[in-house]
């Protein structure tokens, strides 16, 4: 029997709209449209994955409740699903977690369980807890990646003459998602993805031609940036994208300032990194019609408060 509570989820989906950026133009040789994904319920592209694979399953497969390992976008989503369907919900989330995306996961009733991210890594790569739950992995649930791929959908009716898009990168999912249907309606379309340099395993990978492992910084782009590429990832990736784009800490910094005050987009760090590497491609006329996506908008007051207090300094 299929539940109510994913049609009420699926009211909480909205077609987001591509945005041309109308900051400053003098510097740049396109136009870069935003897809502010930002804007969904809970602040992220997540609630479309997890409506998918909530309406894959009956509800009583669901019983036994839902878990997952997030950084908190996702947990939040997962955490609210499973208070509608009054079942147990685990998430498991990195000490580094910033507060806010683990109170808004615990005020939804589910129990939040703290790790390092080295074992948050190791659920990630395939050592899953052992649970009577149904646990969504962020790359193997090929009906979370369904949701997911909507994206794309809506990019290519909006602007079916893109030319180029940036996609941030943290586990994967996404961009698999994304970069699978872009490629198939048009493969001559750049398909980019980007990374913060505080971690930045995809583009050495795709360097050595095999993932490797990098070293991981904390920074405040914390939804993305992995210590290395799971190979399903990067053998899904390597062949369709173009490149994967190293991003400046302090570019994103500003990136983050431009889309709060000229675009009035508050976005959290991963979307940041995407916009900032969005300006750098037009910068060097490669591209005329960028998409730029923005993943998330869920910051902690105190880093929005820090990134506006450093932005003011001369």
């Amino acid at each position: 029997m299929k539940n109510d509570s994913n049609m009420y989820l699926k009211n909480f989906i909205i077609r987001t709209p591509l945005l041309e950026y109308f900051g400053n133009h003098s510097h740049l040789t396109g136009k870069i449209y935003l897809k502010p994904e930002n804007l969904q319920a809970f602040g992220s592209f997540k609630i479309r994955g997890i409506a998918s694979v909530i309406d894959a399953y009956p509800v009583e497969y669901l019983q036994h409740g839902l878990a997952a390992a997030s950084a908190g976008n996702m947990g939040q989503v997962i955490a609210f699903v499973a208070q509608q369907l009054k079942i147990p919900c685990q998430i498991f989330v990195p000490e580094t977690t910033p507060d806010i995306k683990k109170e808004k996961i615990k005020q939804f009733g589910a129990q939040v369980i703290e790790k390092p991210f080295e074992q948050i890594w190791e659920i990630v790569e395939g050592n899953i807890p052992t649970t009577d739950k149904l646990f969504i992995h962020p790359v193997f649930c090929q009906e979370l990646l369904n949701g997911y791929e909507s994206i794309a959908k809506e990019i290519i009716e909006d602007l079916p003459d893109l030319d180029a898009i940036v996609i941030p990168i943290g586990v994967g999912g996404l961009s698999i998602a994304i970069a699978r249907v872009i490629y198939a309606y048009n493969p001559n379309i750049a398909i980019y993805t980007c990374e913060p340099e505080t971690a930045a395993p995809l583009n050495a990978s795709l360097k050595q031609g095999k993932p490797v492992i990098v070293s991981r910084q904390p920074s405040f782009v914390d939804a993305i940036g992995s210590p290395t590429v799971l190979p399903f990832v990067f053998d899904q990736l390597a062949p369709i994208i173009r490149d994967s784009l190293v991003v400046n800490t302090n570019h994103s910094k500003k990136a983050f300032i431009d889309l709060l005050l000229l675009n009035k987009l508050l976005c959290e760090g991963a979307a940041a990194c995407s916009f900032a590497a969005s300006l750098g491609l037009s910068r060097q006329q490669k591209h005329q019609k960028i998409v730029c996506l923005l993943t998330g908008g869920n910051l902690a007051t105190h880093t929005i408060q820090s990134l506006i207090d450093e932005s003011m300094l001369p």
